[in-house]
């Protein structure tokens, strides 16, 4: 093998060495975790070595990426997260149910057995109706939660748990949402967006920027 071969063939395996590297070495990895009801989910999980950790709920619409722009804002700060894709979307399957409950009680059992004490929700439109219900199920150790634009659920019961309910002035929840922060114990903060965009929607809108840093703030400072 002459000279020019042998460094086309060290160059080679160097590139491919240091791309297996820079795989094993990627900011986020996909994990499994079962439900109570025999589900099985598929979620992002971006780590972080301190031990607080933000569980992504998605819309209806959306899926577990759609929150990788806020789960990648949150890492960078130090704060883990886990964003999941609710049974029946992605890799993610139903157990004996359709209730996504089961899925926010899987995600919140995989944080506490994976040694993280400090658990944030952040829920939006159907992942905020999901995440009231589970709450009404079993509310310990749940320091945060935001929920945009839940789409129905109960009121949350715990005076524990630091509560922000976002939602737009001029969209159809409104009234509904408003309901529900009324109902709910305190701490709580309610704020209203002059837009008509609907829960994860609103990071489309005008007001994003706005919306994003209000989460951000919640979650880091409040």
């Amino acid at each position: 093998m002459n000279l020019t071969k042998l460094l086309i063939l060290a160059i080679l395996i160097f590139c491919f060495e240091n791309q297996n590297i820079a795989g094993q070495n990627k900011d986020f990895e996909l994990i499994h975790f079962n439900t109570e009801d025999g589900g099985n989910i598929e979620a992002t999980l971006f780590p972080s070595d301190s031990r607080k950790i933000i569980i992504y709920a998605h819309g209806a619409v959306f899926n577990k990426e759609s929150w990788y722009f806020l789960a990648e804002e949150f890492q960078k700060q130090g704060i883990a997260g886990l964003s999941i894709d609710f049974r029946g979307y992605g890799n993610s399957k139903s157990g004996k149910t359709n209730d996504k409950y089961y899925d926010i009680l899987g995600a919140i059992n995989y944080a506490k057995i994976n040694g993280y004490n400090d658990i944030n929700i952040i829920g939006g439109s159907m992942g905020g109706a999901a995440v009231l219900s589970a709450l009404d199920q079993n509310d310990n150790n749940i320091a945060k939660v935001v929920l945009m634009a839940p789409a129905g659920g109960p009121a949350i019961k715990s005076e524990q748990i630091n509560k922000l309910f976002i939602v737009s002035k001029n969209e159809g929840m409104v009234n509904s949402v408003v309901k529900i922060y009324k109902a709910s114990a305190d701490p709580k903060k309610l704020k209203e967006y002059s837009v008509s965009s609907h829960a994860q929607h609103l990071f489309n809108s005008e007001q994003k920027n706005k919306v994003k840093s209000q989460i951000i703030s919640f979650i880091v400072k409040d």
